[in-house]
């Protein structure tokens, strides 16, 4: 009896509440859903704050700091671009040395519009032949495989985890290059799968100087750094072991680095969640921020890989 009493008490006021909210015109309202409006503003504002996050990535180059993912396979191109696979290196008799290439008929992969990489003479007079990059602002996706202009060959995948090896090079940047130009040129670099973001570290031209930078791994540090030389050939040999606990000593110009002006074997993650999916490439390109200017050319001598600093000399 007393349940049945409580009901019928609570009732009784729920009946005056509806009457003293029908008498002053009042109503309780129910929450109202969310309109399609304000969900696609929503979707907006996410997508806007993940482009200014790329966009504050992108403005980091100017500080040597570059943060853009180049996060797209290198075998994974529109069959428009230019890229195609070719046989393994053939081995060389000189001892220790791994991959040659001084035609572009030795590399294994080749990315760039057509026409952009040729065999020419060398600019300095020596009667060499060398490889050319002359790339356009234009020359993107899908005509090269991102958003920002390239031209680049890649040595065969025979670089693997705890591989010790020497790598050389050399490149010419001509007198009439834009040196006040506002952002980032990667020359070299060892990269593989999974393709995650920026290789490791890269040879780059930032804002009228040569430096080597480290990845999002080293917060885009840059360990090393001179003016850019202009009109003649500059040099590169590089010491690597390629894993996690790697390490890497560079020559530039026959003269040792000191990274951070302190150490000539910088010990660091050479194989990063970046490049530790497989066997990496060594690559020499011209791979630019767009925008910095219409066109530009860089030269290359052979790249070469080995496992003495006599066999790459």
């Amino acid at each position: 009896m007393r349940f049945s009493a409580r009901i019928a008490a609570l009732l009784a006021a729920s009946a005056v509440l509806v009457s003293l909210c029908a008498g002053t015109g009042t109503a309780v309202a129910k929450p109202a859903p969310q309109s399609a409006s304000k969900s696609k503003a929503s979707k907006k504002n996410k997508k806007q704050r993940r482009h200014h996050r790329q966009a504050r990535a992108r403005r980091q180059a100017s500080d040597g700091k570059r943060g853009v993912a180049d996060n797209i396979s290198l075998t994974s191109i529109s069959s428009k671009s230019k890229a195609v696979a070719k046989p393994k290196a053939t081995p060389s008799s000189v001892a220790g040395l791994l991959f040659n290439g001084a035609r572009i008929s030795d590399f294994d992969l080749m990315q760039a519009a057509p026409g952009a990489i040729t065999e020419v003479p060398d600019p300095a007079g020596s009667g060499e032949t060398n490889l050319q990059m002359t790339v356009n602002d234009r020359d993107v996706a899908p005509i090269t495989p991102t958003e920002n202009p390239r031209a680049q060959l890649l040595s065969p995948p025979i670089i693997d985890n705890g591989d010790e090896f020497w790598l050389s090079t050399k490149f010419f940047i001509p007198t009439n290059f834009p040196s006040s130009s506002h952002g980032w040129m990667s020359l070299v670099s060892i990269y593989g799968a999974p393709f995650g973001g920026s290789s490791p570290w890269q040879v780059e031209v930032v804002d009228g100087r040569l430096q080597w930078m480290r990845n999002g791994t080293y917060n885009y540090d840059v360990p090393w750094q001179m003016p850019l030389i202009k009109g003649s050939w500059v040099t590169v040999l590089l010491h690597e072991r390629f894993a996690s606990d790697g390490f890497v000593e560079m020559w530039i110009n026959g003269q040792q680095v000191s990274f951070f002006n302190r150490e000539t074997r910088l010990a660091m993650q050479t194989m990063d969640r970046s490049n530790n999916g497989d066997s990496n490439s060594a690559k020499i390109m011209q791979y630019r921020e767009a925008g910095m200017f219409e066109t530009g050319t860089v030269d290359f001598g052979a790249l070469k890989i080995g496992t003495t600093r006599e066999s790459v000399g």
